[in-house]
C-alpha cells in the first residue's frame, strides 16, 4: 500500500515475544497540532507506563517486552523514537502458562457507528489460571482489562493525546489520508479469542 498521510498521528506499537513468538500490538493517538519529537517521546512513555503498570502485572512471565516504539505517521519517513525495554519488563505471573493464541479483545468504541469507527487490541500472554473454561476467562480478568483499557485512555490523555481508531479505508477504498477517531469507551467480554500468528506454527 503506498504511503498515507494521517494529519495529527502518531502509531505507537508495543513489540514482545512469549517464548520466542512476536506478539505486536499497535495504538493511534492525535495530536493538537503538528507532530513533534517531544509528542512522540510522550505517547511512547504514557504507553511505556500504562505497560508497566496496568498490563504486565496482568500476564504471565514470558510475556517479554522487546522496546515502544512511536512513529510520526502524519508525514512520509516522519520522525521516531524508540524506548528500549528493561530486564523487568515481563508478565509477573509465574505460573502455566496459557495457549499462545489465546487472547482477550479490548473493544474500542467512538461515538460513531460502523466497522472504520470500532477497533480492536488483542491481548495475549495469560496464565492458564486466568481461564474460567476452554472459552472463557474469569469475569475479574476482563473486568480488570477493561479498567485497563480506561488507563490508557487517561495516560494518554495526560500528555495532550487522545486515543484513537484509525480509519485506512472506506468501502474498501482507500481513502486520500487517513481518519482517527476519538475513542470514548471500552468493551472487554470474557471469551477467548484467537491469534493464530502467535503460535509457533
Amino acid at each position: 500500500m503506498a504511503f498515507q498521510a494521517v494529519p495529527n498521528g502518531i502509531e505507537t506499537v508495543i513489540h514482545a515475544t512469549q517464548n520466542g513468538t512476536p506478539i505486536v500490538n499497535v495504538f493511534h493517538t492525535k495530536v493538537v497540532g503538528s507532530v513533534t519529537d517531544t509528542k512522540l517521546l510522550d505517547a511512547a512513555t504514557a504507553v511505556q507506563t500504562w505497560t508497566r503498570d496496568s498490563l504486565l502485572p496482568a500476564l504471565n512471565a514470558t510475556y517479554v517486552v522487546n522496546d515502544w516504539t512511536s512513529t510520526d505517521i502524519s508525514v512520509e519517513g516522519g520522525g521516531q523514537v524508540v524506548l528500549h525495554a528493561e530486564s523487568t519488563d515481563h508478565g509477573a505471573d509465574s505460573l502455566q502458562q496459557a495457549a499462545g493464541n489465546a487472547a482477550l479483545a479490548i473493544s474500542w468504541r467512538t461515538a460513531r457507528i460502523g466497522r472504520s469507527y470500532r477497533g480492536r487490541t488483542y491481548i495475549g500472554g495469560f496464565s492458564a489460571v486466568q481461564l474460567d473454561n476452554a472459552q472463557n476467562v474469569t469475569t475479574g480478568v476482563a473486568s480488570g482489562m477493561a479498567t485497563a483499557g480506561l488507563d490508557l485512555i487517561d495516560g494518554l490523555a495526560a500528555v495532550g493525546q487522545t486515543l484513537c481508531v484509525l480509519s485506512r479505508f472506506l468501502n474498501k477504498v482507500q481513502r486520500a489520508v487517513g481518519v482517527l477517531t476519538e475513542i470514548i469507551s471500552v468493551v472487554v467480554n470474557t471469551k477467548v479469542d484467537s491469534q493464530r500468528r502467535r503460535t509457533a506454527n
